[in-house]
């Protein structure tokens, strides 16, 4: 099995990366030409580095990057700085699954696809509501921060745009409230939101959705349970 990581020299991408080394999997990963990419990565002979900007690809581009892969997952993101969350480009997230999902439907091969989403992402067609006070939040967010905007679109592209589809399946894994935690730990999967994302947020560490992820993709009845769908995860308290 080989996988093709966008974002992998992120905080969390490059964990995803190690789980797939620890089982001996292949992957090809996309950073951008200044990224610092760990050497346990950079010199594994079951990593193939592909430099460039994930924004200045094109569809056929894409699409020559997924042709012999089985699975994609994007664990893109915005920098937590001025910059970062304020300058461009602002649809980072949301052009890149687009260009994924349009590059998946003429493939020869039906191919996995796990999105790094967030709590903040509400599934409305699954019945999922917001309180008024955290429709004020969201509301105002995506009005003064571009992140928030371009995950909530992304997440949107994957429930309404794209859908299920011959060649693709794809699962939005949304985490709360991410942090640093060096071994996996014991957390838990819903299909929706336990807690309030705004007033009662839970805590995900970044190695737990790393391993939920490479979980879904290397056991089949895992993912059967949660393909299309976008399941929420807590580390357990």
């Amino acid at each position: 099995m080989k996988t093709l990581v966008f974002g992998a020299s992120g905080a969390t991408g490059k964990l995803v990366v190690s789980q797939l080394l620890e089982r001996n999997l292949s992957a090809r990963i996309v950073v951008r030409e200044a990224a610092v990419i760990p050497v346990k990565i950079a010199e594994n002979k079951n990593i193939e580095i592909v430099k460039g900007n994930v924004d200045d690809l094109d569809a056929d581009q894409i699409q020559k990057l997924i042709l012999d892969c089985d699975s994609i997952v994007c664990c893109l993101g915005h920098n937590i700085s001025f910059k970062g969350i304020l300058g461009k480009p602002h649809n980072l997230v949301v052009n890149a699954v687009k260009k994924i999902t349009d590059a998946s439907s003429s493939s020869e091969t039906a191919k996995k696809f796990i999105l790094m989403s967030t709590t903040a992402y509400t599934n409305k067609k699954q019945g999922e509501k917001n309180t008024s006070g955290e429709n004020l939040i969201f509301s105002l967010l995506e009005i003064i921060l571009p992140p928030h905007r371009d995950n909530i679109r992304a997440g949107d592209h994957l429930v309404y745009g794209s859908g299920a589809s011959r060649m693709l399946e794809w699962v939005a894994v949304r985490p709360d409230s991410l942090f640093d935690e060096e071994n996996k730990s014991d957390y838990e999967i819903w299909e929706s939101k336990t807690r309030s994302p705004v007033f009662n947020s839970g805590k995900t560490s970044r190695i737990n959705v790393s391993h939920f992820m490479v979980e879904l993709l290397t056991n089949d009845n895992l993912w059967q349970k949660w393909k299309n769908k976008t399941p929420v995860i807590y580390n357990k308290e």
